[in-house]
């Protein structure tokens, strides 16, 4: 509060004694007067932002954060005939990824990763569709993705696929 504002909030209180010298010998009812005050114009005062004080030292230094979550480092969509949209793919291209049989989109020729995520393209997929990812040791299929209908049956189908 500013000085013009506690000067204002007493002269009210003062006025509000003197027509009722009642009050004044209550300080239970100076203080209902000075509240009522204070209420009326609370709203100015929330506006109000005093001048800023001056700047302290610098804390000490932190100790050192945690890597964070991770980044997202390759992506691709895939369509279901096993061809990559280079649009809305980095870091995969259609060489790194071959549909073996009819329903393994298997993935070669990609660095190391932690995580892995797939997710169905419901617009070129059937309903209830749903996606496993898995990590292969194998040569020819290092990383491979499966689709499955709503009864659990292997399809081909469209995904994106992100991974960390």
């Amino acid at each position: 509060m500013t000085t013009s504002t506690i000067k204002g909030i007493l002269v009210s209180v003062a006025l509000a004694l003197a027509s009722n010298p009642a009050m004044a010998l209550s300080k239970k009812g100076v203080k209902k007067i000075a509240n009522q005050e204070i209420t009326k114009r609370a709203a100015v005062l929330r506006n109000q932002i005093g001048p800023a004080g001056p700047e302290g030292p610098a804390g000490p230094e932190g100790p050192l954060g945690s890597k964070g979550s991770p980044a997202i480092e390759l992506y691709a969509h895939v369509l279901a005939d096993g061809s990559v949209v280079p649009e809305h793919s980095f870091g995969i291209t259609q060489a790194n990824v071959v549909l073996a049989g009819n329903s393994r989109y298997c993935f070669t020729g990609l660095p190391y990763v932690n995580v892995g995520q797939v997710t169905v393209d419901y617009f070129a997929t059937s309903n209830n569709a749903s996606a496993k990812f898995s990590r292969r040791t194998e040569p020819g299929c290092e990383i491979f993705v499966q689709i499955f209908d709503g009864t659990g049956t292997a399809i081909t189908g469209g995904f994106f696929l992100m991974l960390y």
